[in-house]
């Protein structure tokens, strides 16, 4: 027979079940907010704000967004994951936090353990772009531009160990060309960077929009086929690259200990709002294309990003951590 602890135990089980049960029945009740780990009018924050219109609507709440940079995102992060797992407080991580934790493990915030996945918001290529002023109009006319100045390129990225440094280590180890590295907090500040020639070439999530607008001119993409929001440029793979390719990806997490019925709403308001054509509009104007919106989605490209950064890391013997 079970003594009176155990029932105890029983009762408190399920009265914490009852609670979550309750919770995701009556969720939301209130407004959320959602932190972007960086700066404003990128591709996450662009790509969010477009997502938490819609969602506010299939919600019946209103969200907010801050945006908190720094550290490649690991401040914003950090901060929701201390905030109460009740899905009010959300944050919005990117392919740049995955290889931020493979590279710089001892320096990142752990998005895997710290947080329960809602959705993908969308699906990214990277952009080679350059500085207008170097007057370059393909891949192979930047590689010989680059030998024939050693050591005077520099190119940008988001942040120490993030997706667009590390793809731009590998672009100058495949290319066996010289640039200096230069880490800025969100690429609307390396564009203008860019723009001014100050910076000559970046790797870009959300290239698209300071394409348009003449800031920096593109090369190429970095997904294996032609992307189809930007059908005059030729992947890098098919240049004078082969088999360079990578593709990243913004999406919505919670709290670890955020109840799973919870998690369920917000993620079934997610995959609602990215099926609205002025969502996928916005989206399609970063350059990306949207996401499923399920935690299955988001939770497989996480893993995937780990194990394919961590190859990287040893088959070029990278080390970000000195």
């Amino acid at each position: 027979m079970a003594d009176q602890s155990t029932y105890k135990k029983i009762l408190m089980t399920c009265a914490l079940l009852t609670h979550c049960f309750l919770q995701a029945q009556t969720f939301p009740t209130k407004p959320i907010k959602v932190i972007v780990p960086t700066a404003s009018g990128g591709p996450s924050d662009t790509c969010m704000r477009a997502v938490a219109q819609a969602m506010q609507t299939i919600l019946g709440q209103s969200i907010t967004i801050e945006n908190v940079t720094g550290a490649t995102g690991s401040i914003g992060l950090s901060k929701v994951a201390s905030a109460p797992a009740d899905g009010y407080t959300l944050v919005v991580p990117s392919a740049a936090n995955t290889a931020s934790l493979a590279t710089r493990p001892h320096n990142s915030f752990d998005v895997i353990t710290g947080f329960k996945p809602i959705g993908k918001i969308c699906n990214a290529t990277q952009t080679l772009v350059i500085a207008p002023t170097l007057g370059l109009k393909s891949v192979e006319e930047l590689i010989r531009y680059a030998k024939a100045n050693p050591g005077k390129l520099s190119f940008g990225s988001i942040g120490i160990g993030s997706s667009q440094h590390l793809v731009g280590e590998m672009f100058a180890v495949a290319t066996d060309i010289d640039m200096q590295h230069i880490p800025f907090r969100g690429e609307a500040l390396a564009a203008t960077e860019i723009a001014a020639g100050r910076v000559q070439l970046m790797f870009m999530a959300g290239a698209k929009p300071f394409m348009d607008s003449k800031l920096v001119v593109g090369l190429a993409t970095t997904n294996k086929d032609t992307w189809a929001p930007m059908p005059n440029l030729p992947p890098l793979a098919k240049t004078s690259v082969p088999g360079f390719t990578y593709n990243g990806w913004n999406g919505i997490m919670a709290p670890a200990g955020t109840p799973d019925q919870v998690i369920q709403v917000l993620s079934k308001a997610l995959s609602e709002a990215l099926k609205e054509e002025k969502v996928r509009t916005v989206i399609s104007s970063m350059g990306n294309m949207p996401g499923l919106g399920t935690p299955e989605e988001l939770s497989e490209q996480m893993k995937s990003d780990i194990y394919m950064f961590k190859k990287i890391m040893k088959d070029r013997n990278l080390n970000f951590n000195e």
